[in-house]
């Protein structure tokens, strides 16, 4: 393992691995595609699929960069942060049912 990087931002709570390998790249003043080329590994067209596919050698250079686990960098595509704030959204509906009750009641007077 070769430690943490001198810069090295923690993704945001939604953030998906690409924005947020942007922000990485930007912090280092480089360009997203020298980024991922130099420091990642990838080829171009692992970067141009990088927004569905997270390639595993990414993932383990990013975890041991940033000190972020896999496990975290995994559900970082855009399907996992959908299913992920679809769940928090049902979990909220549940918990507080009569917030949702209002908020829809004031959406379809308003058709």
């Amino acid at each position: 393992m070769i430690g943490c990087w001198p810069l090295h931002p923690k993704p945001s709570e939604y953030e998906i691995l690409y924005r947020w390998i942007e922000r990485l790249a930007r912090a280092y003043g480089v360009s997203f595609r020298v980024f991922c080329r130099v420091v990642l590994g990838l080829t171009p067209e692992e970067i141009g699929d990088l927004r569905t596919i997270l390639p595993e050698k990414a993932l383990h250079i990013l975890s041991n960069g940033t000190g972020v686990p896999i496990s975290d960098l995994r559900e970082r595509d855009l399907y996992s942060m959908f299913r992920r704030a679809q769940d928090e959204l049902e979990r909220d509906i549940k918990a507080h049912p009569e917030k949702y009750e209002q908020l829809l009641n004031k959406w379809v007077h308003k058709v």
